[in-house]
This record gives C-alpha cells, structure tokens and sequence, in this order.
C-alpha cells in the first residue's frame, strides 16, 4: 500500500539517494546540493514523502513565493518506479493541498523538456521556456496553473 506522509529529517539520506539515481537524466549533480539546502530549511514543513511498505519512492513539496503563489518543487521518484502513478499522485497531494488555501492564486514550476509533458497532463500550461538553461542543457519549462 503506497502512502504520502511529511518529510522527517531522517530522511535525507534516502533522498539523496533517490536523487542521484536520476542523475544525470533528470538532474545535475550540481542541484543536489540545492536540494540539500532546500530540504534543511523550513521547507521540510511542506515536503512530502511517498512510500510503500516502509519504502521511501519518491518526494514533492512546495514553498510560497508570495500569500498568492506557490511553487511546486524538488519532485522525483526512484526511476525503477516510474510509470506507475508514483508522481501524479504525489504531485496531486501537493495540489489538492494547495488548492484549499482560498488566497493562492496560482501554483507555478519549472521543469524541463524531459518533464514538462507530465506536467501539461496534470493542467499546468508553459508560461516560457528559455533554451539550454539548465546545467546539462536542457531547456527550462516554466509553468504555471492559474486557480482564479
């Protein structure tokens, strides 16, 4: 049975792991060190966690720009479990939560050409895309969802 939760400290070293599994695809070595900071801040309050039986697959969370934005960030699960929900679900979480905030405006992300067709599926829409932005090159995707 898969399950969200909060984050815990405790945590981390399993993230981390995760996160290097999905390097190079889906991120540069370079980023985890911003993941890193992320997950030490007070962020952690709106970080989830998904997991089966006991079995850390995967996190997503959010931060607030502003009382009327938020950011989705830092998801990725464990590739040997991609293609099964994993992150729809957990991204879901994260919307559903944020959608009950009746000041939030409008939830935005950015992601890449690798990732941003996951995200269309789930209704956010490209604001812009800046070209080999990323640092293995790939192209950034900023996107948004308007709730208003």
């Amino acid at each position: 049975m898969v399950i969200i939760r909060k984050a815990q400290p405790v945590d981390l070293d399993c993230l981390v792991r995760i996160f290097n599994l999905n390097i190079p695809k889906y991120f540069h070595e370079k980023e985890l060190v911003d993941f890193k900071k992320y997950f030490n801040s007070n962020n952690i309050k709106t970080y989830f966690i998904i997991e089966s039986e006991g079995k850390i697959l995967g996190a997503s969370g959010y931060a607030y720009e502003n009382k009327e934005t938020a950011n989705l960030c830092w998801v990725f699960i464990d590739p040997n479990h991609h293609s099964k929900g994993l992150g729809t679900k957990l991204v879901n979480y994260c919307l559903d939560t944020l959608k009950r905030d009746n000041q939030l405006n409008v939830i935005q992300l950015e992601t890449s050409n690798l990732t941003f067709k996951f995200y269309e599926k789930l209704d956010f829409k490209i604001e812009y895309i800046k070209k080999e932005y990323w640092p293995n090159n790939d192209d950034l995707y900023f996107m948004n969802m308007v709730l208003i």
